[in-house]
């Protein structure tokens, strides 16, 4: 086993930290999982949602440099609307004087830059916003038959989608300085809508692209062969084995 390397896992729309806790017994003993919480959901549900992409970014940098120490190898991995969370992260990241990371796992969703087809369901009202989430997959009907589920998800799931459909893009000056590896779901319609390669506009280093079986939500559905992606990355680019 080589060094231990710290793994941030930033969530999706609605989405709490704990979506990632399955992974755990999956990954080397060497990857420490550390599923990041947003505000107001799972442990943190009393504090107040955040839905402006500035303050999201600001807290999930806080919580990040709080557990990197200038000698520690860490990783993030973010899933739909938590891709462009890590994204808009890195740079808040390097801004901040924290060390680069030592690989970045996009996934599930377009890359930033691209504008194209953009919506506005989170101004839509509950019942026609929830039919639109429906279309995503994942547990959305489970939700909806419980209307004490519904009413905790619902601003969840209107502030998540606001921040993503109000992003604007701002050009960054320098390439992501790690390389990246971008995972798809061969079923996402949500995603394969989209050029995926883009992704590669930001890559400083090299830029990998995997497709696995499953919907947008393939890393609840289909993790097994994301984890597998994501162990031989990090085995990798630690240089624990020698890629052929």
């Amino acid at each position: 086993m080589g060094n231990e390397i710290k793994l941030f896992c930033i969530p999706f729309s609605g989405g709490s930290a704990e979506v990632y806790r399955k992974w755990s017994k999956s990954l080397e003993n060497n990857i420490q999982l550390l599923p990041v919480e947003l505000p107001g959901r799972g442990k943190r549900i009393f504090e107040p949602l955040l839905d402006d992409i500035d303050t999201i970014v600001e807290d999930i940098t806080t919580t990040i440099a709080s557990n990197v120490a200038s000698n520690d190898d860490y990783a993030i991995y973010g899933h739909s609307l938590g891709s462009l969370l890590t994204f808009e992260t890195y740079y808040k990241l390097i801004e901040k004087g924290v060390h680069k990371p030592q690989h970045i796992f996009f996934s599930g969703r377009n890359a930033p830059q691209n504008r194209y087809n953009r919506t506005l369901i989170h101004r839509l009202p509950d019942e026609q916003f929830l039919h639109a989430v429906m279309s995503y997959g994942g547990n959305t009907h489970e939700i909806i038959e419980n209307k004490e589920l519904l009413d905790l998800f619902l601003p969840i799931l209107r502030a998540d989608f606001k921040i993503s459909e109000t992003y604007c893009h701002q050009e960054k000056k320098d390439k992501i300085a790690c390389d990246i590896t971008i995972i798809n779901g061969r079923n996402d319609h949500s995603a394969n809508r989209y050029d995926m390669s883009e992704w590669s506009y930001y890559a400083g280093g090299a830029a990998t692209f995997h497709t696995v079986d499953g919907g947008h939500f393939f890393i609840t559905e289909n993790y097994g062969p994301v984890v597998d992606i994501i162990k031989q990355t990090l085995t990798i680019s630690d240089g624990i084995i020698e890629s052929p």
